[in-house]
């Protein structure tokens, strides 16, 4: 009965080290995916401020926002503060958008000079490595309403 409980013994170390082992790699992993997500929120909101300016003109809003912020949020420890200045022009306030908490990224809206499409943008290093990703949603007026297109470059 007792040369099983060594065994037993040595399974469960070894899958403890095992948990520990890739805890820091979930933990990354998640912290990432809820990062990503603030983008994807925001463009989202973006786009549907496009999408109502659309139904009103049958066009794009056509003032040009961002980059905003113009530096990295790296430089500020990781996470940007909420600024109501950065978010003064005329591109974002014809888009009714601010932020007003942290974030992580910097968002841009560049619209087609015809009125007929607009790309909004989302870069940022999420973790400060200096490696940045960009998340885009591609917004085009057709006269059957808008259609949306998501890339994401890593």
């Amino acid at each position: 009965m007792r040369r099983w409980w060594p065994r037993v013994r040595y399974l469960l170390a070894l899958t403890a080290l095992c948990a520990i082992a890739t805890c820091p790699v979930a933990k990354r992993s998640c912290t990432a995916k809820q990062r990503a997500r603030e983008a994807d929120q925001l463009l989202d909101y973006l786009g549907d401020r496009v999408a109502a300016a659309v139904a009103q003109t049958g066009k794009v809003p056509p003032l040009a926002a961002g980059p905003t912020p113009a530096t990295s949020c790296c430089d500020q420890g990781g996470t940007c503060s909420p600024d109501a200045a950065l978010w003064d022009s005329p591109g974002w306030r014809a888009l009714a958008f601010t932020i007003d908490g942290e974030f992580r990224d910097a968002y841009e809206y560049v619209p087609d000079p015809g009125g007929a499409s607009a790309v909004i943008r989302a870069r940022g290093d999420l973790e400060c490595d200096g490696h940045a990703s960009t998340v885009e949603l591609h917004v085009l007026a057709t006269p059957a309403g808008v259609q949306r297109f998501w890339t994401r470059e890593e």
